[in-house]
This record gives C-alpha cells, sequence and structure tokens, in this order.
C-alpha cells in the first residue's frame, strides 16, 4: 500500500470525527432547551465557541506544524478533541459547557490545519484535487454519522442520561491515535530557508481565502447548524429527520469526490460558480419562503440539492494550499478557514438570537439574505483570485 493511502484515510476519519463533535449537539438543542432551559441563543453561543476555539487552534498548531512536522499535531488534535468531547457530554452547566467547548475547539483547529496538508503533500501531484476532496468528504461523513446517530438514538433524548450517552459517541475518534501513531509516515524537514517566506508576501491569497471560507460557512451554517430544528418544526418526523441529514451528506460527501474529479476536465473555477448558483437556487427550496413550497419532499429536495451544489467547497482549500509555499501552508489555509469557521459560528448564534426574538417560522426570510449576501463574497473572492499558479480556464 502507497504510503500516502494511510494519510489520507487516517486525515479524513480524523476530519469526519472532527465535524461529527462539532454538530452533534445541534440535534440535541430542542431537549437541552426544554429540560435544562438553555435558551437557543446560549445553546447555538456554545456552537459558536467551538468555531471560535477552531480558529485559535489553527493560528497556534499551524505555526507548530509549519516547524515541526504535520503528524504530532495531528496526533494532538485527533487526542485533544476527543477527550474534551467527553468532558463536554459529561457536564450540563452552561459556563463548563462552554469553557470545555472552547478547548475542545482549538484542538478540532489544530487536527484540521496538519491533517489536510500531511495527506494533500504525500499524495501524488497529479491526484492533488481529488485528494483534497477526499480528505474534505471526511466532513460529509461526519454530519452522515450524526443524523445515523440520531436515528437510532433520538429516543434517548429524553433524560440527562440519555443525553450523555449520545453526546459520548463523539469521544470515538480516539481510537484513531494509535492507528496515526504507527501507520501514517511523515518525511518533515523544515526548509532551512523557511525565516524568509513571511505570511504577508502571501496577504492577497490569505484574505481572498478567508473571505471565501467566511462566505462559505456563514451560508452553509446558516441552514445546517439549525436544519434538524427547522424540519421538526416543519412538521418533518424525528426518524426522518435523522434519515433527511444521513442522506443529504452521504451526497455532499459523494458530491466532494466528483467535484475533484470534475475539475481536472472543467477547471476549478467554473465550478465553483456552478455550484455557487446551485447553492443560491437549493437555499430557497429548503427554506421556503412562499407557501406553495413548504412541502417535505420539496423541501427535502432542496436539502439534497444543497449537499450536492456545496461539493466544489474543498476546490477553494485545494486552490490557496497549491498557491503559497509548504513554509506557511498549514497557517495559511488553516487559519483562513478556520477563520470562516468563526464567522459562521457568529452567524449562528445570531440566528439563535433571531429564533428568539420572531420564532423559527420568521428564519426562511433571514437565511435566504444570508445566502445571497454571503455566497456574493464567495463569488467576489474567487472570480479576483490572484492568477499565479492557476488558470482560471
Amino acid at each position: 500500500m502507497q504510503k500516502y493511502i494511510h494519510a489520507v484515510t487516517s486525515s479524513t476519519l480524523a476530519w469526519a470525527g472532527n465535524i461529527y463533535d462539532l454538530v452533534l449537539i445541534t440535534y440535541a438543542y430542542t431537549f437541552l432547551n426544554k429540560i435544562l432551559g438553555i435558551s437557543y441563543l446560549d445553546l447555538t453561543i456554545i456552537f459558536s465557541l467551538g468555531l471560535i476555539g477552531r480558529v485559535i487552534g489553527a493560528s497556534i498548531f499551524g505555526k507548530i506544524a509549519d516547524k515541526r512536522g504535520r503528524k504530532i499535531v495531528a496526533l494532538t488534535g485527533t487526542a485533544g478533541y476527543s477527550i474534551f468531547q467527553t468532558f463536554f457530554a459529561l457536564t450540563v452547566s452552561f459556563p463548563l459547557m462552554a469553557f470545555f467547548r472552547t478547548i475542545e475547539g482549538i484542538f478540532m483547529g489544530a487536527q484540521w490545519t496538519s491533517g489536510t496538508v500531511l495527506a494533500i503533500e504525500q499524495a501524488p501531484k497529479q491526484k492533488l484535487q481529488f485528494v483534497n476532496s477526499i480528505v474534505q468528504a471526511g466532513y460529509a461523513l461526519g454530519y452522515a454519522l450524526t443524523g445515523v446517530t440520531y436515528m437510532l438514538m433520538s429516543s434517548d433524548l429524553t433524560s440527562i442520561s440519555g443525553y450523555r450517552i449520545f453526546m459520548l459517541t463523539g469521544s470515538l475518534p480516539l481510537i484513531l491515535v494509535p492507528y496515526i501513531y504507527f501507520k501514517v509516515t511523515e518525511e518533515f524537514k523544515p526548509s532551512v530557508v523557511a525565516q524568509k517566506v513571511r505570511v504577508r508576501d502571501y496577504f492577497p491569497y490569505f484574505i481572498r481565502a478567508s473571505l471565501a471560507m467566511s462566505g462559505m460557512f456563514i451560508a452553509y451554517l446558516a441552514v445546517f447548524s439549525i436544519y434538524p430544528d427547522f424540519a421538526s418544526f416543519s412538521g418533518f418526523p424525528a426518524y426522518y429527520v435523522g434519515l433527511l441529514m444521513a442522506i443529504a451528506n452521504a451526497i455532499q460527501g459523494s458530491s466532494y469526490v466528483i467535484f475533484g474529479r470534475l475539475s481536472y476536465m472543467f477547471g476549478v473555477f467554473k465550478l465553483i460558480y456552478v455550484g455557487i448558483a446551485g447553492l443560491l437556487v437549493a437555499s430557497f427550496l429548503s427554506m421556503p419562503i412562499f407557501t406553495p413550497l413548504k412541502a417535505l419532499p420539496i423541501m427535502s429536495a432542496g436539502v439534497y440539492l444543497y449537499a450536492f451544489a456545496v461539493g466544489f467547497w474543498p476546490l477553494i482549500s485545494g486552490i490557496a494550499a497549491s498557491s503559497v509555499p509548504p513554509e506557511v501552508r498549514a497557517f495559511l489555509t488553516g487559519t483562513a478557514y478556520n477563520i470562516g469557521a468563526v464567522a459562521g459560528g457568529i452567524v449562528s448564534a445570531l440566528i439563535g438570537g433571531i429564533i428568539e426574538a420572531f420564532g423559527m417560522a420568521s428564519l426562511p426570510y433571514f437565511v435566504d439574505g444570508i445566502e445571497f449576501a454571503s455566497l456574493a463574497v464567495v463569488f467576489v473572492s474567487m472570480f479576483t483570485w490572484p492568477m499565479k499558479i492557476e488558470n482560471r480556464a
């Protein structure tokens, strides 16, 4: 087996666990609101703290990964977020939940910023975009598994003990640590000219990557961070909510791979523009404003279309990674990605406030506007990308 296969496999699975832990709490919003009296605003703040922790982790551990190697940071990040997910699952105190969530987010940032680069750097150059798409498919895999878990355990979300068992499933990625340690190899040698490479020399890439990632996270989380509750409010049966999210994310994972393959035939920028158009249509179907569209089949179709159209997302990471040298790659790509995650987290918290102030029924009016604005930012960032390595054609 080629050595890069282990790096790709471990990074994909660790990324899946990362996302699983991030979004699992969204299925427990209703339980925590009714049983513990935690407001939707506070719940979305807890969700956002994980994203804020990620950008801190990406900044700190990205620099370490660029100096000490990717593998040690990938190990630390995977072990760290799994352990702190355990702590998070065992507490029902809002201050402690917020604290553990933030620390967990820091380790999540460490895992992503090192794991993705570890896989990309070991892959053959001609397979870079495809390998990146495989790793990013871990996002959809992790999210899909939350849907499966909810389908199997939704009936347990009626007691504190049931909630804890539900959340403790997020500690399972800890079993990946021995696999990474023993099977993943890395020939990392810090460059002798590393000190001459400065992040500010690549600021045009950094600012556009950050804006593009911010737009993507805002658009995606505006829909998916609240959709389990929105679907329940719209009359979807509990089992169907889990099934819907599982199928949607299976589609999303497949879409990442499909877009990665298509990028060799049509060019990454063209695919990004097509994907943006698809997301705009999908957002209006999944979060419909007009009464005739407020039907389970139409809304489900919108979710599935959204999941497929978002398949271009990893291409943005690939563009950013191939635009900068290895000496700043982990820091720049990881930090840009997680700055986007923070932006998405802020909007997620804002949506919690909107629900508190105006009710769940008002959500489509706000979300559809957010989708248009955020995806416009993604389009402009990509359309103005400095042409150094990539060919827009």
